[in-house]
C-alpha cells in the first residue's frame, strides 16, 4: 500500500468515533495507522535501502499485537488503538506486501496478491496494478467523509 493507510486509518478512527470513542482513541488509531512506516526514515537514511522495510521489526505484527495487549492490561484506550490501528495498517500492507505474521515462530511472509514488475520502476508497477485503484478510492471515499463531517458541524 502506497498512500492509503492514513486515510484508511481515518476511516476507521471515524468509525470508532461513531461508536462513542474518545478522541483518544481516535488520534491513537491514526499513529497506529502509520506508524510501522517510521521505519521508512531507518530504510533510506541509514539503512541506504538494503534491506526492504518489511523486514524491519515494525513491520512485524508481534509488536503491535504487544502493544496493543499491553494497552489492554494497563487499560490505556491510546495503547490499545495505536496497536490496532498499526496492526490495521499491517492487513492493509498483506494485500500487496509481504508480512510475517508468523514471525519468531516462523519465518515466511505472506501477501495475498502479487504486484508483478511490468513498468521500469516498482512505484510504477504499483500504481499501474488493480489494487492502487483501490487506494485510490479508499483516499476519495476518506476525503470525502472529512468533507462531509467538516461542512455538516459548520451548519449546525
Amino acid at each position: 500500500m502506497l498512500i492509503a493507510h492514513l486515510p484508511a486509518g481515518y476511516l476507521a478512527a471515524k468509525g470508532a468515533q461513531g461508536a462513542g470513542a474518545s478522541k483518544a482513541v481516535f488520534w491513537g488509531i491514526l499513529l497506529g495507522s502509520i506508524a510501522p512506516d517510521f521505519d521508512m526514515l531507518w530504510f533510506f537514511f541509514v539503512d541506504s535501502q538494503s534491506t526492504h522495510h518489511h523486514d524491519y521489526l515494525t513491520h512485524r505484527p508481534i509488536l503491535w499485537a504487544g502493544l496493543l495487549l499491553f494497552g489492554l492490561l494497563l487499560r490505556r484506550p491510546f495503547l490499545i488503538a495505536v496497536g490496532c490501528g498499526a496492526l490495521f495498517h499491517l492487513m492493509l500492507d498483506s494485500i500487496a506486501g509481504k508480512v510475517s505474521w508468523g514471525w519468531p515462530f516462523f519465518e515466511g511472509a505472506t501477501t495475498l496478491v502479487t504486484v508483478q514488475a511490468t513498468q521500469g520502476h516498482w512505484i510504477k508497477s504499483f500504481m499501474a496494478h488493480w489494487t492502487f485503484k483501490v487506494e485510490c478510492l479508499i483516499v476519495l471515499v476518506a476525503v470525502a467523509v472529512y468533507l462531509r463531517s467538516t461542512f455538516k458541524g459548520k451548519s449546525e
